[in-house]
């Protein structure tokens, strides 16, 4: 079963390396926002923000966004129909 083009593979068009370092960048800094030292700039107790302290608010906004972002990356998947199959049987159906 063939999932589609490796990841940076030279078969990729320039707008796919594009979106998926892009998104690999992304991540990676958000993994790093959430650990020591970064994390300790926002780590207090006030102000509250909805309820919650600073620091949990912080995090939890990174971890929406992360969603909003692989949701989006996901979608352009399809959309580009990265991963379908080509149809081996020739048949339309």
């Amino acid at each position: 079963m063939k999932l589609g083009l490796r990841f940076f593979s030279r078969e990729m068009t320039a707008s796919q390396r594009w979106v998926y370092g892009t998104a690999t960048l992304y991540f990676i800094a958000v993994a790093a926002a959430m650990t020591w030292p970064v994390y300790a700039l926002f780590s207090r107790v006030r102000p509250l923000v909805l309820g919650m302290p600073f620091g949990l608010f912080y995090l939890a906004v990174l971890v929406v966004v992360s969603f909003v972002v692989a949701l989006a990356l996901y979608l352009w998947e399809e959309w580009q129909g990265v991963f379908d199959e080509p149809d081996e049987s020739g048949d339309a159906a």
